[in-house]
């Protein structure tokens, strides 16, 4: 921060600024603070029970697998296994790896491995944020607001699944990291860039919207050779997703069928689905954030800004996409579903660069000392209050989830009759009966059951 201490030899930065190392030490800490509560909570809360789709991405997939008796068999297995609409290669593979180094599933460092993402992606953020900017306290003080918009528990479904934290944030770290090493322009970056969307792909089928945007980064730079090789290797892609994919997993109940559960574009779905980490606690805020943000980012093409900085502009497409994406494929479910916490990661990313645009456009080249500065403190008051209410927030609902996880197996392992459908998984939504997590625990009891025959995993004793 500028000018806090009067007799610590201030220096001066380009745009009139004093500095102290005072300054640079508070800068820090209110960026690394966030990190600290997000990985405290986190790490103290890690459960040991799988949930939902663990039993049947990871304990299910691991059951096929080393049945399996040849190496041969086990690959293509890898590569035809499916979730609902996805495949997800980089879920098995990671969960495939830990089992042939450890010889069993151990929940709390897959988890742990998908949150460290969310590092990773925190690192790639600052790597894109006014990279010109000649002075580091300054640039960690307009930093503030994004490691407290990043590092919070709305997104807690994602913090404390193994599943989903093994999916949804590393999907988003190798798809900015794809487009970042593209617009840098050079050739070894764009080989960086291709394994980055490799990578994408194998996390979640939402990497393939990296497809049409880097054709057009790379058309638009005249990079012809390089379009050549980015569809050879979309293509590998394609075929690899595409080999013994099942078109008749799609979740909704209106349509068996994934290519028919796409719809015209549902304006409302998105708008929430874009503005939903303005959804706790009045669900309604979602449309009203997204609106306006859907309004800025137009304003801001507008203004001109794709030309000044096309590294962000790409990014924030790629998060359109994805919403639009979701709307069609999850829409039939209602706008609730829009407000999933394991979505609110992207709606806090269309946050992070608003303010990019914002500390560009507006506020970097202000001669007012950061002390005086009405907008960026508010921005800062506002991100810190948002940040410890959701982790306070998450922090309540991972408490509660692990208890339901606790009592649900304490039921499976001491049933009240052989045919009982309680436990292994809590109840999915507070109402009862509750046939949706009869059918969870229907299909979870053999593979749990399997799983454990089989020493790929052993449930805590209750």
């Amino acid at each position: 921060m500028s000018e806090v201490v009067e007799n610590a030899r201030p220096t001066k930065t380009a745009s009139g600024r004093a500095t102290t190392p005072l300054g640079f030490v508070v800068s820090l800490l209110f960026v690394a603070l966030p990190a600290v509560l997000f990985y405290g909570i986190v790490v103290r809360n890690i459960s040991t029970i799988p949930y939902d789709d663990d039993y049947f991405t990871l304990l299910g997939f691991l059951n096929q697998l080393v049945a399996l008796p040849s190496m041969s068999a086990k690959v293509m297995y890898f590569l035809a296994a499916q979730h609902n609409e996805y495949k997800l290669f980089f879920v098995h593979a990671v969960t495939w790896l830990q089992y042939v180094l450890f010889g069993r599933l151990d929940l709390r460092a897959l988890t742990l491995f998908g949150d460290g993402f969310v590092l990773f992606l925190a690192i790639l953020l600052w790597k894109m944020f006014l990279p010109q900017h000649n002075h580091l306290v300054a640039r960690l003080a307009y930093f503030i607001p994004i490691s407290w918009l990043l590092f919070q528990l709305q997104y807690w479904e994602t913090a404390n699944w193994a599943m989903a934290s093994l999916q949804n944030t590393p999907v988003l770290f190798f798809s900015f990291g794809a487009i970042y090493l593209l617009v840098k322009a050079s050739p070894l970056a764009f080989w960086g860039a291709l394994f980055s969307f490799i990578f994408a792909v194998a996390a979640s089928g939402n990497g393939f919207i990296l497809i049409p945007i880097a054709l057009l980064i790379l058309f638009l730079n005249r990079r012809y050779k390089h379009i050549v090789v980015w569809l050879i290797t979309t293509s590998v892609c394609i075929a690899a997703y595409a080999y013994r994919y099942n078109v008749m997993s799609s979740q909704t109940q209106q349509h068996h069928s994934i290519l028919s559960t796409f719809h015209p574009l549902a304006p409302a779905y998105v708008i929430a689905f874009i503005g939903s980490a303005a959804g706790f606690p009045f669900k309604p805020a979602s449309l009203i954030l997204g609106f306006l943000l859907c309004i800025f980012f137009i304003w801001m093409v507008r203004r001109g800004y794709i030309r000044r900085n096309p590294l962000v502009s790409y990014c924030v497409l790629f998060l359109l996409l994805t919403s639009i994406g979701v709307a069609g494929l999850r829409s039939d479910f209602g706008l609730a579903q829009a407000l999933s916490s394991r979505y609110t990661i992207y709606s806090a990313l269309f946050l992070v660069f608003a303010w990019f645009a914002i500390v560009e456009e507006f506020l970097q080249h202000k001669r007012v000392p950061f002390l005086r500065n009405n907008p960026f403190l508010a921005a800062v008051a506002l991100s810190v209050l948002f940040g410890l209410c959701l982790d306070a927030f998450g922090l309540i609902e991972i408490s509660n989830r692990t208890r339901n996880l606790v009592q649900a197996m304490a039921a499976y392992e001491h049933p009240t009759s052989q045919n009982s459908l309680t436990g292994p998984s809590p109840k999915l939504v507070d109402r009862t009966p509750d046939p949706l997590t009869d059918e969870v625990n229907r299909r979870a009891r053999p593979i749990l059951a399997e799983s454990i025959r089989l020493g790929i995993y052993r449930p805590p004793p209750l």
